[in-house]
């Protein structure tokens, strides 16, 4: 198995980007999160927003090495991958709904 390379885990489009990331600390907060940016330019300034960060599944994975492993991430991220396979069509749907709520 490859190493974990974050770019993996990374969508852009417009001006938003996802991130996906694994958290496993052994706490009720574990699972699977996405975080969502909105790039914000001023003055020929960039500067990156975060709009929300959210838990998308509380499961991780039973796997054969802990999430001291360099691969776990790496595992359970493509795994969930594997069985959301609409995660980034999804994702923007919430998204298109999250910024109208704040209308």
């Amino acid at each position: 198995m490859r190493s974990f390379d974050q770019l993996d885990w990374v969508h852009q489009f417009g001006d938003y980007e996802m991130f996906m990331y694994v958290q496993a600390d052994g706490t009720d907060e574990d699972g699977i999160y996405i975080q969502l940016l909105q790039r914000n330019v001023q003055d020929g300034a960039e500067q990156w927003d975060i709009l929300y960060d959210r838990r998308l599944s509380s499961a991780t994975m039973e796997l054969p090495f802990g999430p001291e492993d360099p691969a776990f991430e790496e595992a359970v991220l493509r795994h969930y991958l594997d069985d959301h396979p609409t995660l980034v069509d999804d994702e923007k749907t919430y998204l298109a709904n999250w910024l109208k709520e704040r209308e």
